[in-house]
């Protein structure tokens, strides 16, 4: 790493730092002193996102996404920034590991707030670890038929009260277990990185555990309790990282974790984060991140559209996207490329926050013979027709669709 590649660069108070729209140059920034405010239109964000601070970071998912700064930034004190190239961010972050927890945790902070607004939940404000909740969320595994996933939470439930002393619960939770007991079978982690088959519960919601996964084959899904219904957060794929967010705030999980088909997962401690991942996979893990804060952004676009097929084509959109970023496929190539994203049909509605799709909705969907439509993957065989689907949307709905 090259000294003159990091460069200090100051503002004074009132000065645009970045404005919404522009382009990121590929850097990422670090406040070394000073307020930097966040003065954006955007729909998201609550208060915790409207200020960075000194040590807080940002330029990250612009970056790393490339894609352009959702929000203008200015000055509000006199501010000095560190401004970093994304290319060094793994290796300058590997040997800053308070710092990197630091980004880390703002970052997660941010699309757990992105997911919050996404699913709109009617959940309690604070982090607290509440138990009971796990065998609530049992009762509503089995109402869905999934008596794996009741089995594991379950067993989260009678494991804490074993270690805390407690009997509260203990009696309705065993006997509860018991009808479903043959269907728990936890997955042994042997070693940091192992190949799981399909339907594997990695975590549940309201689970206290910190561990760190990554996607290195196959696909994860990842789904909350809303309103007594499934709602799917994210369809996860090679290279992307999942349940940051209790590691860095030692709170339940937000969501539950399962393997959607066989796959490959790298399972990282919070002992050993630092000592067994080297910087370019530091580096994807930042990466993961981003994207997700991005196309948590789009959804949230996406689900103020009005006519539900639209909010369809535009999730595919964003889904090809997203593949072409996180792969690093040339725009040019993508557009002719066949796309496959690997997301059931019930599960695409729930993600565009459509509980019931009008039967003419799903015909005309299935109809166009631009995409091929499969129990657990639908593949979009040009970009540019989609792009040419959803320019005719655009002229009925305005310019939100772009």
């Amino acid at each position: 790493m090259s000294v003159e590649d990091i460069k200090i660069v100051t503002y004074s108070k009132g000065a645009a730092i970045v404005v919404q729209n522009s382009v990121n140059t590929g850097n990422f920034f670090i406040v070394k002193s000073g307020r930097v405010s966040v003065d954006s239109e955007h729909i998201v964000v609550d208060h915790e996102l409207a200020y960075y601070e000194a040590g807080d970071s940002f330029g990250l998912v612009s970056a790393l996404t490339e894609h352009r700064f959702l929000v203008t930034l200015f000055a509000d004190t006199d501010v000095e920034l560190v401004q970093i190239p994304i290319r060094l961010l793994g290796s300058y972050l590997k040997e800053r590991k308070e710092l990197a927890m630091k980004i880390l945790g703002l970052y997660s902070r941010e699309l757990r707030t992105l997911q919050k607004h996404l699913s709109k939940a009617n959940k309690p404000a604070d982090r607290e670890y509440h138990p009971e909740r796990l065998v609530q969320n049992a009762r509503t595994y089995l109402s869905w038929q999934k008596p794996s996933l009741a089995a594991y939470s379950l067993q989260a439930f009678l494991k804490w009260s074993k270690e805390n002393n407690s009997n509260e619960n203990v009696q309705e939770a065993s006997d509860l277990f018991k009808s479903v007991a043959t269907s728990y079978k936890p997955f042994p982690w042997d070693n940091m990185q192992s190949t799981l088959e399909a339907g594997e519960v990695l975590f549940v919601e309201s689970e206290k555990s910190n561990e760190i996964y990554v996607v290195l084959e196959g696909n994860v899904k990842l789904f909350g309790i809303v309103r007594g219904f499934e709602y799917v957060i994210d369809v996860l794929g090679p290279g992307e990282i999942f349940g940051e967010m209790s590691l860095i705030d030692n709170a339940p999980r937000m969501a539950s974790a399962i393997t959607e088909t066989k796959s490959k997962i790298l399972r990282v401690t919070p002992e050993n984060l630092f000592e067994s991942v080297g910087p370019s996979l530091l580096q994807k893990i930042f990466e993961s991140i981003a994207r997700r804060i991005w196309f948590s952004h789009q959804r949230l676009v996406i689900l103020r559209l009005k006519t539900p097929v639209t909010r369809l084509y535009a999730y595919l959109y964003n889904s090809i996207r997203d593949q072409d970023i996180r792969l690093g496929r040339n725009l040019d190539v993508s557009l002719s490329t066949p796309h496959t994203i690997y997301i059931q049909m019930e599960e695409l509605c729930n993600m565009c926050g459509i509980i019931k799709l009008k039967q003419e909705s799903i015909d005309e969907f299935k109809a166009d013979t631009n995409l091929v439509i499969e129990p657990n993957r639908i593949t979009i065989k040009s970009r540019k027709r989609l792009e040419e689907k959803l320019g005719h949307f655009k002229s009925k709905e305005g310019q939100i669709v772009a």
